[in-house]
């Protein structure tokens, strides 16, 4: 132990070299067989670890590349059914407008036809009344009409005279209206 203490107390090197060259001859031969082994042993199993983690890593790329590309096309998908319900929904919000605007103007015809019938309606039954209000008018005429006679002339009138002069008060009668 001594002559270890002695060659380490008074021998001084350079700067970047510690005190002992024995210590750096060893340690450079210890790294370099150390280097030799793992070259001649390390570098395949190493060589072949980073090329399967290469290839694991762009097998997951690739599909994570075609699973954003199946994504992208059902993206797009989406959109254009998107876009063709939007035109779609306008479509039939037009076709339901046209035919509201159709049987708008089908009702319009129909209560416009419904009143033109109802006023002929109402003329035939005005004419109607008015041929039987005359009737009963002719009537009610002949019946006053044939006891004023008959108490006017009560006994000087024989009965086609009567029925005569009845006739023509009728006509009279019918002509003014």
């Amino acid at each position: 132990m001594n002559i270890l203490l002695l060659g380490e107390e008074g021998a001084e090197n350079a700067f970047w070299l510690p005190h002992d060259i024995q210590e750096v001859f060893w340690g450079t031969l210890a790294f370099l067989i150390v280097a030799a082994l793992l070259w001649k042993f390390a570098k395949e199993p190493g060589a072949n670890y980073f090329k399967n983690r290469t290839a694991g890593i762009e097998e997951t790329l690739d599909k994570a590349r075609s699973e954003r590309e199946a994504a992208e096309a059902t993206r797009d998908e989406i959109k254009s059914a998107l876009a063709g319900s939007d035109s779609e929904a306008a479509r039939i919000v037009e076709d339901a407008r046209s035919a509201a605007d159709a049987l708008t103007a089908e009702i319009a015809v129909r209560a416009g036809d419904d009143v033109d019938l109802a006023r002929e309606r109402a003329e035939i039954d005005l004419a109607a009344a008015r041929g039987q209000m005359n009737a009963d008018l002719s009537g009610e005429l002949s019946r006053l009409s044939f006891g004023a006679a008959e108490k006017v002339v009560e006994s000087s009138l024989d009965g086609d005279s009567q029925q005569r002069l009845i006739d023509s008060y009728i006509s009279q009668v019918g002509g003014r209206n």
